[in-house]
């Protein structure tokens, strides 16, 4: 009977090309030295790795992301010699300039097996090992509603300071108030310890999905805005277009982008932004005053502001490395831990609108700060990915807000990935009476679910069918 290490290289080698994941390559890899032989030379490796990155559903997005990640390096050698904005095409433009025709040229899918550059397949194979960081943060411990905080929760500036709280409070407990890996309601979740293989590929697809989508978001930013900015709202639908076409399963694929988008941007980014608090003033808006006593809820207003921030300007890696030094600064010695200059850089290439040294909770300086403030935000909001050019975002106008009294703000983005996966079950639910409406269902059961959403979504119709179950009422067979 013939045995692996009997195999000539050649077909061994054909063997790695059929392989579903880089996962699969690197364990086969390790099952004897034969078969670490045929990978040990760089030209077959990235060949091999071409063939399963091209060919594998959760590299779906690579390729766009390698695209704008490269235009991101662009902007910001631009941004920072010419210390300026990106241009923008007047609507009756016949043409749209070579910035805009970069940003929606960028979310092009690559056909051709061989368009695959060796430093493209290097980049992705980094990011790869290098993202499954999220995941062990991921399977650390099973979240429940009190461990998400999102800046419309309220409009009461103590009711926010102590949801913030609470949320660090349940993540960094005393040895004696530890909370369980497992919540003890739910005693099936006691063995969702690790990710499948088909598991960490939805993963790693939907935080890639999520990454490119705020990379588009980081991009539009930077351009002039309010002129002409229609002509980018039309490239934005073309974007959002573009990635939708690489969707095999709308409604499951959503899901997994929504609760990957809730656990960074709501989760893991309000637990590690101390980190950023009581920096000078000119690294607004990605700071703000921890102590919330100061300013009758000026100080609340510019969290709200630095939490809507960072959806903006930190991407994933960026996350990562926050919640590495955060905790590392909490931790004997207590090492002091600072953003290196080029990260800063890479996040935001122009100066701050606010001069440096300016206590952030000064009294005369309150007028300042918001005014600027909203300006960040009114940018924020045009470049959110969940508008469209019929559905423009709010403009907020305030001269003076009254004491402890929040901003209003609308989190698009919180919405973007639901919203999608409603529309989509939608199209197809049941019209059975008495069924309840699904966006109802969905908030009351959401929050508690999307923990768990990589073993009760374990596929499309899995996905509908939960979604059909959470309209039933009770009592209802």
């Amino acid at each position: 009977m013939a045995v692996l290490t009997d195999l000539p290289i050649e077909l061994l080698e054909q063997i790695y090309h059929a392989l579903g994941s880089i996962d699969d390559v690197h364990h086969l890899a390790r099952a004897c030295k034969k078969t670490h032989h045929v990978i040990s030379r760089r030209r077959i490796y990235l060949d091999i790795m071409r063939s399963i990155i091209h060919f594998s559903p959760q590299h779906r997005y690579d390729y766009q992301l390698c695209k704008m990640l490269d235009f991101h390096q662009r902007i910001v050698t631009h941004v920072t010699q010419h210390r300026t904005w990106l241009p923008v095409s007047q609507p009756s433009a016949v043409h749209v300039n070579v910035w805009e025709a970069t940003l929606a040229q960028a979310v092009g899918a690559n056909r051709r097996l061989h368009g695959w550059s060796d430093r493209t397949i290097c980049e992705i194979l980094a990011r790869y090992q290098g993202l499954r960081v999220l995941e062990d943060m991921w399977l650390a411990r099973q979240l429940e509603a009190g461990d998400y905080l999102c800046v419309e929760d309220t409009l009461n500036a103590q009711t926010l300071a102590n949801k913030y709280h609470t949320l660090v409070a349940r993540s960094e407990p005393g040895q004696d108030t530890r909370l369980p890996r497992r919540c003890p309601d739910t005693p099936h979740t006691q063995h969702y310890n690790r990710l499948n293989a088909e598991q960490r590929g939805r993963f790693h697809a939907a935080v890639v999905c999520v990454w490119l989508y705020t990379e588009i978001r980081w991009a539009m930013i930077w351009f002039a805005q309010p002129t002409g900015f229609n002509v980018l709202l039309r490239i934005l639908e073309y974007c959002k277009a573009e990635i939708a076409l690489h969707q095999k399963t709308p409604v499951l694929d959503r899901l997994d982008q929504g609760a990957v988008f809730s656990f960074m941007y709501h989760h893991l980014l309000p637990l590690h932004i101390s980190f950023l608090a009581d920096q000078e003033s000119s690294k607004l808006p990605l700071t703000f005053d921890s102590d919330f006593d100061n300013g009758n809820g000026h100080c609340h207003r510019m969290f709200q502001v630095c939490l809507m921030a960072g959806q903006v300007y930190l991407q994933p890696p960026d996350l990562i490395d926050l919640a590495v030094r955060s905790k590392l600064s909490r931790k004997p010695p207590y090492p002091r831990m600072t953003m290196p200059a080029s990260s800063e850089r890479w996040r935001t290439p122009l100066p701050s609108q606010v001069p440096p040294n300016i206590r952030l909770w000064d009294n005369g300086q309150k007028r300042l700060l918001l005014q600027v403030s909203l300006s960040q935000l009114r940018a924020m909001d045009q470049a959110s990915f969940h508008q469209s050019r019929y559905c423009m975002s709010e403009l907020r106008v305030y001269q003076q807000l009254p004491d402890y009294f929040l901003l209003t703000m609308t989190d698009y983005a919180k919405y973007f990935f639901i919203d999608q996966a409603l529309v989509e079950f939608e199209r197809y639910e049941s019209d059975r009476e008495g069924l309840e409406d699904i966006r109802v269902a969905f908030r009351m059961q959401w929050t508690g679910t999307q923990w768990t959403i990589w073993w009760w979504a374990n596929s499309e119709e899995k996905a509908r069918m939960k979604l059909e179950r959470w309209r039933w009422p009770e009592g209802m067979e």
